[in-house]
């Protein structure tokens, strides 16, 4: 077996081998052996050494100073060991200067740089920023929880509005069964009386061709005693031919029995039936593609949490980690090139797609004296590389504070053309509510403190594209949706 390095040879040599851990006033037994003292008096049930099973004599155990004194050593090497060094002094950095917020050692504390700074011990200095750590876990898992509580209350809104189309759907087909069994009904008994019709007419023109097959036979019969009647000699002939002619009379022609009564009219009364049915049946189907195909009835506006794309933001603006703050920061950020990105304008996008609809988001603005920026909606066709100009023609809808004369003061303006119009305020904004009209190709603007309506694009040309909300964010603003 390989020797191990003198550091672990010597760090087992000052090791209890009850504890595991390094001697706590070591005492040396009558075998030789040394344990801390409170190990050893745990130990004392088993009255045999741990190490060699020799008796033990508890009175005769010995303290171990100078074992203690290499303990003590070993432990200072160490500490100094994984202590952070000073860079300049090579000393430990045992104090915390909250001025610079690094750590230093006690040489730095004295030195010109450190003087007058705010200096505290390293553990207290641990301490309190691991408070501040844990006050901003708590918002964070405050902020998570409140996603989870989000994401169950539109969990719970979809299986409503599933259960909503569900019963919908059955109502939808109860209401076409009685229409289908009210049709069937009324189907089958025109059919049942057309097949009476059909059975009565059949009947009696059975009747009357057995009665006409009848009349045929004695007719020929008739005719037959005529002709032979009619070859006699006159004498013989001209005998009873009051009796003859009178049984020619007798075999006129009988009427022919009548089908049953009006059977012309009644069939036409069917005829006259169906034809208004089928008028009626027209005008229900023309009523109902109109009742099915008409707009409902003007949907209320919807509340849209606004997360923002960090695809699109600028490498100068600055995201939350939630994606619902947006600041912007001077100092250039590597992030990855992709073609969604604005590259000149400070600007951000929302996550949000519209495509129809009325829907409505607040945005709070956080300003320093003479900040620009605007907010609104924009066409996802708008341009990110370059410069452009914020206006309806390049796909933008927004107000926003630009310099009336450059590069200070700004004024509150809506970003229309060919020239912007200036919005008049009796105070400073806090929140802008914005409200979209997809339908309608409305972008309004509002005061969310007082409601009050800060300017209208109405008739806006979205040329069928989707909208995203729309941020620019420059020096000294900060937006949170």
């Amino acid at each position: 077996m390989a020797a191990g390095t003198p550091e672990k040879e010597l760090g087992e040599e000052v090791t209890c081998s009850i504890c595991l851990e390094y001697f706590k006033d070591p005492v040396t037994t009558n075998c030789g052996h040394n344990f801390c003292r409170a190990c050893l008096r745990e130990w004392l049930e088993n009255p045999f050494c741990p190490q060699c099973r020799a008796a033990l004599k508890p009175r005769q155990f010995k303290p171990n100073r100078k074992l203690a004194n290499v303990v003590e050593i070993i432990r200072k090497i160490e500490e100094r060991k994984n202590a952070e060094l000073c860079k300049g002094d090579q000393e430990p950095c045992k104090l915390f200067c909250k001025d610079d917020q690094v750590l230093i050692c006690v040489i730095c504390n004295l030195s010109k740089e450190h003087r007058d700074h705010h200096v505290i011990p390293m553990q207290e200095a641990a301490q309190e920023y691991k408070g501040k750590i844990e006050v901003q876990i708590q918002a964070l898992e405050k902020k998570r929880e409140n996603i989870l509580h989000r994401e169950q209350a539109e969990d719970e809104k979809k299986q409503k509005f599933l259960s909503q189309v569900g019963v919908e759907k059955l109502n939808i087909r109860c209401v076409f069964k009685q229409m289908q069994k009210f049709l069937k009904e009324n189907e089958r008994r025109w059919l049942a009386q057309l097949g009476d019709m059909e059975r009565e007419i059949e009947k009696t023109w059975k009747e009357n061709v057995a009665s006409l097959s009848d009349e045929s036979f004695r007719l020929n019969v008739l005719i037959s005693d005529m002709q032979q009647k009619r070859q006699q000699p006159a004498g013989k002939f001209l005998q009873d031919i009051k009796n003859t002619l009178s049984r020619y009379q007798e075999g006129q022609l009988r009427p022919v029995v009548e089908l049953s009564p009006g059977p012309e009219e009644r069939l036409r009364s069917y005829s006259h039936k169906r034809l208004v049915l089928k008028k009626v049946m027209e005008e229900i189907e023309e009523s109902l593609e109109g009742a099915l195909s008409k707009e409902p009835a003007k949907e209320t506006l919807s509340k849209v949490n606004v997360i923002l794309d960090p695809n699109t933001a600028h490498p100068f603006l600055v995201l939350s980690e939630d994606l619902t703050s947006v600041r912007w920061e001077d100092r250039y950020r590597g992030l990855p090139e992709n073609p969604g990105r604005f590259d000149r304008e400070f600007c951000v996008l929302g996550c949000e797609r519209f495509t129809s609809g009325r829907h409505w988001w607040e945005v709070g603005v956080e300003e320093e004296e003479g900040a620009m920026w605007a907010l609104g909606v924009a066409r996802v066709s708008l341009r990110r590389k370059g410069c452009f100009s914020f206006s309806p023609k390049e796909g933008v809808w927004a107000v926003g504070k630009r310099p009336t004369v450059s590069p200070w003061p700004c004024q509150l303006f809506a970003l229309t053309s060919p020239e912007w119009t200036p919005l008049a305020l009796s105070h400073e904004l806090r929140k802008i509510r914005v409200s979209l009209d997809y339908e309608e190709g409305q972008v309004h603007f509002f005061d969310a403190d007082s409601n009050g309506l800060l300017f209208a694009f109405s008739s806006a040309s979205f040329s069928g594209e989707r909208l995203l909300p729309f941020f620019q964010v420059v020096s000294g603003v900060t937006m949170n949706c």
